[in-house]
């Protein structure tokens, strides 16, 4: 073998990839390592019967999981539940932007099940306007809502899968939380 190709080889398997590697770890901006987290966050998530408000208060805002990636959106649902006593915030990651009117529009009045953090709940710091109580997890409360026929009923699905329940409590943990409160949380995961 040619001193040139053996060049090349140590070039393509070992210096490439190490340099990949390398990239990929000083650009990626992952604030917390949420995987050993996520099922002990919604293991400890519940129900609460609410009857989907009226009057709401919309917000699009921003977060980037990478330097060198495009921002990611996020769309908020603020209001103040009566039965709860608290403010909410119903939080959806990369949800579609000509989605976002037609979700609360086909709710509103109506009672709903939302997914609620019982450490959230309990938190006097979480509830008030300035940090509402996250809620990543919405449905018309109706007999076997989840994603069963709701389609076509209403042109529509409102109800938020297991799928995108998950991946919204995945973003909020990684890359919202605080770092000093996801340890304080889940510990050094």
């Amino acid at each position: 073998m040619s001193k040139q190709a053996f060049g090349w080889l140590i070039g393509v398997l070992i210096v490439s990839p190490l340099i990949i590697f390398g990239i990929s770890y000083l650009f990626k901006k992952k604030e917390n390592n949420s995987k050993n987290a996520i099922p002990h966050y919604i293991e400890k998530c519940v129900e609460f019967k609410i009857r989907f408000p009226d009057k709401l208060e919309f917000r699009d805002t921003q977060y980037t999981i990478s330097l060198m990636s495009p921002p990611q959106s996020i769309y908020k649902i603020f209001f103040k539940d009566v039965s709860v006593g608290k403010y909410l915030q119903i939080t959806f990651f990369n949800y579609p932007e000509d989605k976002g009117l037609a979700f609360p529009s086909s709710l509103r009045g109506k009672e709903t099940l939302m997914t609620i953090n019982k450490d959230d709940l309990k938190n006097p710091t979480y509830g008030t306007k300035e940090n509402p109580i996250p809620v990543f997890r919405v449905r018309e409360n109706l007999p076997d809502s989840i994603n069963k026929n709701r389609g076509a009923q209403d042109g529509w699905n409102v109800d938020i899968t297991e799928n995108q329940f998950i991946y919204n409590v995945e973003q909020y943990l990684t890359y919202i939380m605080p770092k000093e409160e996801f340890q304080r949380r889940f510990g050094k995961n």
